[in-house]
C-alpha cells in the first residue's frame, strides 16, 4: 500500500512540475509591452565534449565564453586565460543565458543537471550559435 501511495506521489509530482515548466515558458515567450515580437529562429546546438575537445574548440573559435560553474576555487584551473573566464553562481546562471547574444558561442564547465536544464529550457537555445557543456572527468577516486 505505502509503495503505491509513493508511486502515487511521484507521478502528482511530476504532472505538477511539468505543468510549472510549460506555465514558466509561457510566461518567457510573451512579448514585452512595446516590443516587437520576433520570428522563431533556429534552434542551437548543445553538445556535450571532453576536456580534449574544449581545447580544439577554443583554439578555433575566437568568440567562445567560458563559463565556469564550479563552486569555489577548489578545483583545478581550465586551460583557459583566467581573463576569458566568466564565474557564475548556479543562481545567477537564469540571468547570465538571458543575456548570452545569439549570435555567440558557450562552453559549461561543471554544469549539473540543474544547470543542464536551465540551458537546454532557457531562450538562449534560439540562437545560431553552438553551446557546449563539458563533460565531467572521471578521476580514480570516482572508481572506487
Amino acid at each position: 500500500m505505502d509503495v503505491f501511495l509513493a508511486l502515487l506521489a511521484l507521478v502528482l509530482g511530476f504532472l505538477l512540475l511539468r505543468a510549472w515548466q510549460l506555465m514558466w515558458a509561457g510566461r518567457r515567450s510573451r512579448p514585452h509591452s512595446g516590443s516587437a515580437v520576433t520570428p522563431p529562429t533556429a534552434r542551437r546546438r548543445l553538445q556535450w565534449v571532453s576536456l580534449g575537445e574544449l581545447k580544439k574548440v577554443l583554439a578555433a573559435a575566437n568568440d567562445l565564453v567560458v563559463v565556469d560553474l564550479r563552486p569555489g576555487r577548489a578545483y583545478p584551473p581550465l586551460p583557459v586565460p583566467e581573463a576569458q573566464v566568466l564565474r557564475v553562481r548556479t543562481s545567477e546562471l537564469e540571468t547570465m543565458l538571458q543575456q548570452l547574444p545569439d549570435n555567440r558561442s558557450a562552453a559549461f564547465c561543471g554544469a549539473s543537471g540543474v544547470c543542464v536544464f536551465m540551458i537546454e529550457t532557457s531562450p538562449c537555445m534560439s540562437g545560431s550559435a553552438p553551446l557546449y557543456i563539458l563533460r565531467p572527468e572521471r578521476t580514480h577516486e570516482e572508481a572506487a
